[in-house]
C-alpha cells in the first residue's frame, strides 16, 4: 500500500505535507495539521479498534455516524482497519450532492500516524472464516417469536395457532415477521437425546403436521421458522440400516452413547446416558451423510415451507469431527472442513432467501449462516439475563459485519419485575441484535406488550467498538449515534445499572459521548419528558437492576423535531424526511405510522416562535399526534408565527 490512500491532502499552513512509509502504515508530517480525503473506503465505518480512556461508554451507530471518541476506519469488504493517531483528530464522512457518501475525510492539528491492520477480523480478532455478511436479502436481523422459553417441550399446534393469531394482530404491524417453532414438534414430542428423529412429527401435539403449521403462519402474513439438530439422530433402525451414515467409534458403537451419566438435573435420569443432541451423529463427509442432509432440508424448506431454520448444538461440532476424524468417510478433512461440508449442503438447499441461524457459538459457520447464537440460554430472573449481556459484550463487534448476533430471546412476562423487563428489552433493542420474544403472548398485560412494540423491528444498528468489551466490569452507557440523511442527527443513550441492590448516578455530557456543540435538549425516551436544556451536562440516577434511556438533540434557533414515540431509536425507523422552511415558517416531515397507534412527533419550539394550531405544548416541547386506521406513510406539517 502507498500514500495514494489520500487525495486532496493539504497542510493547514499551506506547506506540502511529507508522507513517509512506516513498517505498519504511514506518517504524515505537518506542523500545522492536515486535511485529507481517504480513498477506497466507501463502505467504511468510523469506529474504535481498542478501548478509549472511558471504558464505560459503548458506541453504536445508525447511518454514517461519527464521534470525536473514534480514531479508526474499518472496511468490511477489505477487512482492513486504519488507526489514526493525531492531536485534535476528526474523522468524518465526505458527502456530496444528494447526501451520498463519497468516502471519508481526516483532519488534525498536527502530524498524523496511520497504522494499517489488514485482515482485521480474520487475524486480529481470530475469525479466520470471516466473509462480509451479505445484507441484500436480510438487511436487518430477524424479529419475531420463538416457542421455547415459555412452552419448552410442551409446544402444540393449538398454541402455535393462538400465538400466531395474537402476533398477527398485535405485533406484526410493528415489524414482527417470524414465528419459530422450537423443540417438541418432532418424534414423540418429549425427551432429549432419545427424541431426535426429524422425519417423524409428534401426531399428538401437531395432528395436522408441520407443513400445515407453516402454511397457517404464512397465511397470517408472518414467516415460519423451525428448530432442529441436523447433525444428530435417534432412529435406531436407521443407525443399523445405513452404517456409513453415522460417525462410529473404532468398535462400531456410537459416540453419543455415554459411559457416565450427564449431570443435567433438568433431564430425566433415563436419558442421561445419551448425549442431549442425540444418540447418533451424522458423518457429513460421505455421500450418505450429504444425501441425508439434502433430504432433511428439502423436507423442512421446500416441502414444508419453512424459511428460517434454527440449528442447535452446533458449538462443538467442528471439535467433535476433529476428535473422530479417523472414523469419518473422508478422514482427509479436518474437523472444521467436515462440519462446513455439512452446512454447505444445508445452505445449498435453503438458498439465499432463507435464514439459517446457528445455535450456538459455531464460529466456523461464518459465511454459511446469516445468524449465530452467541451465548447460553437465558432465564426468567436477573441472573437469567446475564448470559445475553455477557455474550453481547464479548461478540457485539461482529454484529452486521460477519453475521447477525443472537443473544437469545427477550422475556418480558411476570414475575419478572417491570423495570427488569424494560432493561432487557432496551438492551437488545439498543444493540440492534436478532430479536425474538418468547412469552405466552396472548396473556401479556399491555404495559409489557408496550415494551416490545417499541423495539420491533430491529433498527439498522452497527457496532462502533470493534473489539470485545469487558464483562468483568460491565460498561453501563450504550450510546447510539443516529444520522439520517434528510432528517438529522441525534443520540439515544441507554444507561444500565448492573448493581443488584444499589442505585447509581451516572454523569453524562456531550464530551463524554464524543459530541461537539453547546446547546442541547435531552428527553426521557420512554416518557417523552424533558430532562435538560442547556450545555448537555447532567447526572442521571438509575435504580438497581434497571435502566434509563435518554435522547440528546443538538438545538438550533428554529423549530425542529426532537424525536417520536414510535421506536426506541426515536425516529430512526419511521422518519423519512424532515424540513424547515424559513420563508413559510413551516416544519414538515414524512413518517411511517402504525395503524391505531397514536404517533407522536415531538417538536422543540424555541423562544420567538408560536405554533399556529392549538396543539399540546409544555414549555419548549410541543407534541403533534397523528392516528391512522392502518399502517401507512403520512406527510405532516406544523406552521408557526414569529413573536
Amino acid at each position: 500500500m502507498s500514500h495514494t490512500l489520500f487525495s486532496d491532502l493539504a497542510s493547514h499552513d499551506g506547506k506540502k505535507p511529507r508522507v513517509q512509509r512506516t513498517a505498519t502504515g504511514w506518517h504524515v508530517a505537518a506542523a500545522a495539521g492536515i486535511t485529507a480525503r481517504i480513498k477506497g473506503y466507501r463502505d467504511g465505518l468510523i469506529c474504535r479498534v481498542a478501548p478509549g480512556s472511558d471504558t464505560d461508554v459503548v458506541q453504536l451507530g445508525i447511518g454514517q455516524t461519527e464521534s470525536l471518541l473514534c480514531n479508526a476506519l474499518y472496511s468490511p469488504s477489505q477487512d482492513t482497519a486504519l488507526v489514526f493517531t493525531a492531536e485534535d483528530l476528526v474523522l468524518s464522512p465526505a458527502r456530496r450532492k444528494g447526501q451520498r457518501i463519497r468516502g471519508f475525510t481526516v483532519s488534525s492539528s498536527g502530524p498524523v500516524t496511520i497504522t494499517v491492520l489488514e485482515n482485521y477480523l480474520r487475524i486480529h480478532r481470530n475469525l479466520p472464516w470471516f466473509t462480509p455478511l451479505r445484507r441484500d436479502i436480510f438487511p436487518r436481523p430477524p424479529a419475531g417469536w420463538c416457542s421455547w422459553y415459555y412452552y419448552y417441550l410442551g409446544i402444540t399446534e393449538e398454541e402455535i395457532i393462538k400465538n400466531t393469531d395474537w402476533l398477527t394482530e398485535h405485533l406484526r404491524p410493528y415489524g414482527c415477521e417470524w414465528v419459530q417453532i422450537d423443540d417438541g414438534w418432532q418424534g414423540r414430542g418429549d425427551g432429549y437425546g432419545t427424541n431426535r428423529n426429524w422425519f417423524v412429527t409428534c401426531e399428538r401435539d401437531f395432528p395436522r403436521g408441520m407443513q400445515w403449521c407453516a402454511k397457517y403462519i404464512r397465511d397470517h402474513g408472518l414467516r415460519p421458522g423451525i428448530w432442529c439438530i441436523p447433525f444428530s439422530q435417534s432412529d435406531d433402525a436407521l443407525f443399523q440400516r445405513i452404517p456409513a451414515l453415522f460417525v462410529r467409534t473404532p468398535d462400531g458403537a456410537s459416540p453419543g452413547d455415554r459411559h457416565e451419566a450427564l449431570e443435567y438435573e433438568w433431564m430425566p435420569e433415563d436419558e442421561r446416558l445419551v448425549d442431549w443432541p442425540g444418540r447418533y451423529y451424522l458423518d457429513p463427509t460421505g455421500p450418505e451423510g450429504q444425501a441425508y442432509l439434502k433430504r432433511l432440508f428439502t423436507m423442512l424448506c421446500e416441502e414444508w415451507g419453512y424459511d428460517y431454520v434454527k440449528i442447535d448444538a452446533q458449538g462443538g461440532m467442528a471439535d467433535f469431527y476433529a476428535q473422530h476424524r479417523r472414523q469419518l468417510a473422508d478422514p482427509a478433512q479436518d474437523g472444521t472442513h467436515a462440519y462446513q461440508r455439512g452446512l454447505s449442503v444445508a445452505k445449498e438447499v435453503m438458498g439465499k432467501h432463507r435464514f439459517l441461524l446457528n445455535c450456538g457459538g459455531g464460529w466456523s459457520s461464518v459465511g454459511l449462516c446469516e445468524g449465530i447464537r452467541i451465548g447460553g440460554d437465558v432465564g426468567m430472573e436477573w441472573s437469567g439475563m446475564q448470559p445475553a449481556i455477557s455474550s453481547t459484550l464479548e461478540w457485539l463487534f461482529l454484529n452486521t459485519l460477519a453475521f447477525y448476533t443472537d443473544p437469545d430471546v427477550v422475556l418480558v412476562r411476570e414475575p419478572l419485575p417491570f423495570t427488569m423487563a424494560q432493561a432487557w428489552a432496551t438492551f437488545v433493542g439498543i444493540t440492534g441484535q436478532l430479536l425474538m420474544a418468547s412469552d405466552k403472548m396472548y396473556e401479556l398485560p399491555d404495559e409489557r406488550v408496550e415494551l416490545l412494540r417499541r423495539i420491533f423491528p430491529v433498527a439498522d444498528i452497527h457496532p462502533m467498538e470493534l473489539y470485545p468489551l469487558s464483562s468483568a466490569v460491565k460498561p453501563n452507557i450504550f450510546d447510539l449515534h443516529v444520522h439520517l440523511p434528510n432528517v438529522g442527527k441525534w443520540e439515544v443513550v441507554a444507561i444500565f445499572n448492573w448493581n443488584e441492590s444499589e442505585e447509581t448516578t451516572v454523569p453524562l455530557s456531550p464530551a463524554r459521548l464524543g459530541l461537539s456543540g453547546t446547546h442541547w435538549l435531552s428527553l426521557d425516551v420512554w416518557s417523552g419528558a424533558v430532562l435538560h436544556e442547556g450545555d448537555g451536562v447532567q447526572e442521571i440516577t438509575v435504580p438497581a437492576q434497571s435502566c434509563r434511556v435518554i435522547s440528546y438533540w443538538p438545538l438550533g434557533v428554529t423549530p425542529q423535531i426532537v424525536g417520536t414515540n414510535r421506536h426506541l431509536t426515536q425516529g430512526a425507523i419511521d422518519l423519512h424526511a424532515v424540513e424547515w422552511d424559513q420563508t413559510k415558517l413551516l416544519l414538515s416531515g414524512v413518517s411511517s405510522v402504525v395503524g391505531n397507534d397514536p404517533y407522536q412527533v415531538r417538536i422543540y419550539v424555541p423562544d420567538g416562535y408560536i405554533p399556529v394550531d392549538d396543539i399540546p405544548q409544555n414549555g419548549h416541547l410541543a407534541t403533534l399526534t397523528i392516528t391512522r386506521p392502518q399502517n401507512e406513510t403520512v406527510e405532516w406539517e406544523m406552521a408557526f408565527t414569529r413573536v
